[in-house]
């Protein structure tokens, strides 16, 4: 009978959630949306005479956390993460960290508790994956679109599994209390380490060794029961069964017969993740999820407009452009699998409101079904932050992404060059300086009482002496931080330009912008984590002020840069307009090459529209160059007239010639739209 009872539970959801999931489909929506819908039907909210018993779909769910972390650790390999990081790290961790301190902010605006709001700004922190690749399915991206947001989404799901164990602390009754986190992610680091070290000595072997037996089915068993074994290891020892599942995802990779593994196990997977899915419908209440829809929409609208901000503006200063950077933050504007796991473990010990789920099932369902619908207007987006972008901004933009993939193609490979040693000192200084404020903001008052017991000040002559002594101990670290992020810029312009008296002046004002630009993106990626991991430990958020400050300070030098950078441009503009001409009638395609002509650049890409060429009857603005190729036009030659710096609204004529600047890659689409047209992926970027 109970056997029988668990098939009928698994009938009904199963059931259910397959005709739910073919309407979403039908309706090109992510499938998560009909599994949570699914869950709404068979639960016992709604009066609908199809039910499912609650907890005992709650433990086959369980199943479905373990292997979706499973599945996530085999798409992950460590040396994947060592390659997106200098690409893809900055957004991955500025995004995460701002989304945190966003949702902690609307929790405390809520009258949240502060363990609630930690949980509410870890729950909304992490993109799904699961959506992300169902919405790449049905509207295909470019390839470097879709390399930065799969970039970003490996560095969200390490962070991730630091969030899982951290708010498993929280849960076990732990408190924010320093000692207690360092004590709880001290244990974390070094039972992965335990875990990784013993793992990769046994595991790789292991499946490499059944695998040669050539039957998948034993594959399928070994793999899927080495999953549950991690999973139950790190149960026993205090953590997330995610995290153990996760963990033995990565060591099976690391096999290199990861992909093998996951074709094999994707049915049950996919099986039990509709179930798990499916489960957190079912705790959803309609009386609660109306009574927290207010917050639901907020939290909706920060999620959304957060991700699409941090993720589109650290993108940019990352060298991504615009239409990267932009289409990565609508495509990654949801919440999914992390934030349900995450609130369950809150929900589960007690020390979270159930109201947690209603608004994160709330949010997740406007979220997915609002991305497919962000990324199908994407380019219209773009089109539209181009048009409203100053000339000067658009010229530096198109600069910098050429200065930065010319800074990573020279990083040789060194294990040991300067900028990673500088970069690692940086991360040390800031995790010190970090660790002193949150251990003086827990300890503040009862070392001032300290002080004031055993030397005899008044209270206010204690926290006087304290604040000037802490003052004393970080100045060091804080001199150092600021040496570390000027030699990082240093490091990085070093790459691109020369330095030594014989330097061009052009040279000169593009290492400046550099610098700054390198500075703002360090800044924002050492402040933010910053800020979002003392936000809970302060009753204001003076730390988001004192960082709005710097970046600001940052942000107008740069501004001011931009005109010099500007008067460079043109001065070169004027040089290649020239040479152009100079040229004229020689050949169809050409290239100018002279270093000194743009701030950075190795060459000018010259092309002349012939007869028929689709650009021709066009304005730059109606062919779009710039948004769909990322590709700047640095002048027109046209007989006798030269057009500097076009401002978009000029229209091209058979036989103007075309001095384009941008990356290799721009280069190609900008000379392939112009005479070719648009192709939907390649350089359209989307379609459907």
């Amino acid at each position: 009978m109970h056997q029988a009872t668990f098939v009928a539970d698994l009938a009904v959801v199963l059931a259910v959630a397959g005709v739910t999931a073919v309407l979403a489909r039908l309706l090109r929506q992510p499938t998560i949306l009909g599994y949570l819908f699914a869950g709404l039907i068979v639960g016992p909210y709604i009066p609908i005479p199809i039910f499912a018993d609650p907890a005992r779909v709650e433990a086959l769910a369980e199943f479905g956390v373990i292997l979706v972390m499973f599945a996530i650790g085999l798409e992950f390999r460590i040396g994947k993460l060592f390659r997106v990081l200098p690409v893809s790290g900055a957004t991955g961790i500025v995004q995460v960290s701002f989304l945190m301190w966003c949702g902690f902010s609307v929790g405390q605006l809520v009258d949240w508790n502060t363990v609630e709001s930690v949980f509410l700004g870890a729950s909304i922190a992490i993109s799904s994956t699961m959506i992300v690749s169902k919405v790449f399915e049905q509207r295909p991206v470019s390839p470097e679109v879709r390399q930065h947001v799969l970039g970003v989404l490996v560095v969200q799901d390490v962070l991730a599994i630091v969030l899982i164990a951290a708010m498993t602390g929280l849960a076990a009754g732990e408190g924010l209390a320093p000692e207690r986190l360092a004590t709880k992610l001290g244990g974390l680091v070094a039972v992965l380490l335990a875990l990784l070290i013993g793992g990769m000595l046994t595991v790789p072997r292991i499946i490499r060794a059944v695998t040669k037996l050539g039957s998948p089915e034993i594959v399928a068993v070994v793999s899927i029961g080495l999953c549950f074994a991690l999973a139950e290891l790190a149960h026993r020892l205090g953590y997330s069964v995610a995290l153990g599942a996760f963990l033995a995802g990565i060591l099976v990779a690391e096999s290199g017969k990861g992909h093998q593994v996951e074709t094999l196990m994707q049915p049950v997977r996919d099986l039990f993740a509709a179930v798990f899915f499916v489960s957190i419908g079912m705790t959803v209440e309609p009386h609660q999820a109306v009574e927290h829809a207010s917050l639901a929409l907020i939290v909706f609208a920060v999620v959304v407009i957060g991700q699409f901000v941090s993720v589109s503006i650290v993108g940019v200063l990352s060298g991504h452009g615009v239409r990267s950077s932009v289409t990565a933050g609508l495509a990654l504007g949801q919440i999914g699998e992390f934030a349900f796991i995450i609130a369950a473990i809150g929900i589960s010990a007690g020390v979270v409101r159930p109201g947690l789920q209603s608004v994160l099932v709330t949010v997740a369902v406007l979220s997915a079904f609002t991305t497919s619908i962000a990324l199908g207007g994407a380019s219209r987006v773009v089109d539209a932050i181009d048009r409203k972008m100053p000339a000067r901004l658009q010229h530096l933009l198109s600069l910098h992404a050429e200065w930065l993939e010319r800074s990573r193609a020279s990083s040789g490979g060194a294990r040991q060059n300067p900028l990673r040693r500088a970069v690692r000192a940086l991360t040390f200084d800031a995790v010190g300086l970090v660790a002193l404020a949150v251990v003086v903001l827990v300890t503040q008052e009862e070392a001032s009482r300290w002080l004031q017991r055993r030397v005899g000040f008044s209270y206010e002559d204690a926290r006087s002496a304290l604040a000037v002594t802490v003052l004393l101990v970080s100045v060091p670290l804080i001199a150092a931080l600021m040496r570390n992020v000027v030699s990082v810029s240093r490091l990085v312009s070093r790459r691109v330009f020369r330095d030594g008296p014989e330097v061009s002046a052009s040279s000169k004002t593009g290492a400046r912008t550099l610098r700054l630009m390198v500075q703002l993106v360090v800044v924002l990626g050492v402040g933010l984590p910053a800020v979002a991991i003392l936000r809970p430990f302060t009753s204001a958020p003076y730390g988001a002020a004192v960082l709005t400050l710097i970046v600001a300070a940052i942000s107008i030098r740069l501004w001011r840069s931009t005109g010099a950078i500007e008067d460079e441009f043109r001065s070169g503009a004027e040089q290649i307009a020239v040479a152009l001409g100079n040229r004229a009638g020689r050949a169809e395609a050409m290239t100018l090459v002279d270093s000194t002509l743009i701030p950075g650049l190795d060459s000018v890409f010259g092309i002349t529209l012939p007869a028929g060429a689709y650009a021709v009857g066009q304005t730059l603005a109606e062919v779009n160059l710039r948004a769909r190729t990322g590709a700047t036009v640095v002048a027109i030659h046209r007989g006798e007239t030269d057009v500097l710096m076009p401002t978009g609204h000029e229209t091209l004529r058979a036989g103007d010639m075309l001095a384009i600047a941008g990356t290799d890659e721009c280069l190609s689409n900008a000379r392939s739209l112009l005479v070719e047209g648009p192709v939907p992926v390649a350089t359209d970027f989307l379609q459907g």
